[in-house]
């Protein structure tokens, strides 16, 4: 019945860090942090206990973002429907370049087992990946008829890093890749990508909070769609997505609860009930019931 666009299933044990009112760079380095402490027996117990959530909620198709793998097997068994976008990030080129092909061959393998659940590539975002990842897996998404996924324009913090070069990501970035010099484009997210000839491969836009009238110009443009996940972006402070604005556009828009490390649950009624809150009197209620059905962002 409900489509949850996106999900990172694979943290669905380290639901006790969901925060309140914590800002995103905070939670991302606390994040990663506790992820690293966990074995994959762990992980994986979340992943099967997160499966059965969301059979129970009524859930019938999931975007998922798998970073560590492990929850791409689970998914395609599951009977679900949807997309496992397997998770690419690495600033350093070389070190990207690397992981990109990695992941090539990984998708080659997993596409031959397809079921209902098909198999797709995230490229993590702009203060985590290399410009020349962008580049090269658009390229490769458009030849392969690829579904390809996006964490984008997301935070004030990824806003900062790309317009300026600095702030809190830019912090984080400059701790884990210390010798690579970052030349800001001084330009929003959303341009970001269409100057790397992303947006040409229509990915899916993850968050897109962070977006002006020439933003919204674009993603209507290449006809892209997003994905919203309201009680993820006001528990990290992330900003108000201008739904209204883009539904008057026509941009294709679906719903999704992000990973149980920001937002309470992966159940799309609580996002449904959250999203006409945020959004009274400037969307009708029923719109946006109707936006946790669209399966057909994630094709």
């Amino acid at each position: 019945m409900y489509t949850n666009a996106h999900t990172h299933l694979e943290l669905s044990a380290l639901a006790e860090l969901c925060p309140t009112g914590q800002e995103f760079g905070a939670w991302l380095q606390t994040m990663l942090a506790r992820r690293m402490q966990l074995d994959n027996a762990t992980l994986e117990r979340g992943i099967h206990s997160a499966i059965e959530q969301l059979h129970h909620n009524q859930t019938t198709t999931v975007g998922d973002i798998s970073a560590t793998r492990l929850s791409i097997g689970p998914l395609l068994n599951s009977g679900l429907a949807g997309v496992v976008y397997l998770e690419v990030l690495g600033f350093d080129p070389d070190v990207a370049s690397q992981r990109f092909s990695a992941a090539q061959r990984e998708i080659d393998s997993w596409r031959q087992r397809e079921t209902a659940m098909k198999i797709g590539l995230s490229i993590h975002a702009p203060y985590s990946c290399a410009p020349s990842l962008f580049e090269a897996a658009a390229r490769w998404c458009q030849d392969e008829a690829l579904p390809l996924a996006i964490h984008i324009a997301e935070s004030p913090a990824e806003v900062a890093f790309l317009q300026q070069g600095i702030g809190a990501l830019r912090e984080l970035n400059r701790r884990i890749t210390p010798h690579i010099e970052w030349q800001a484009p001084q330009c929003s997210p959303i341009a970001y990508l269409e100057q790397l000839g992303v947006l040409e491969a229509q990915p899916v836009l993850i968050h897109a909070i962070q977006v002006d009238a020439d933003d919204l110009a674009l993603i209507a443009k290449y006809d892209c769609a997003v994905v919203h996940c309201p009680r993820s972006n006001h528990n990290l402070l992330c900003g108000r997505m201008p739904l209204e604005q883009m539904l008057a556009r026509g941009i294709r828009v679906g719903l999704g609860t992000d990973s149980l490390t920001s937002a309470q649950s992966l159940d799309m009624r609580d996002e449904i009930s959250f999203a006409q809150q945020l959004h009274a009197y400037k969307v009708e209620p029923a719109l946006i019931e109707q936006l946790a059905t669209q399966a057909t962002i994630l094709s």
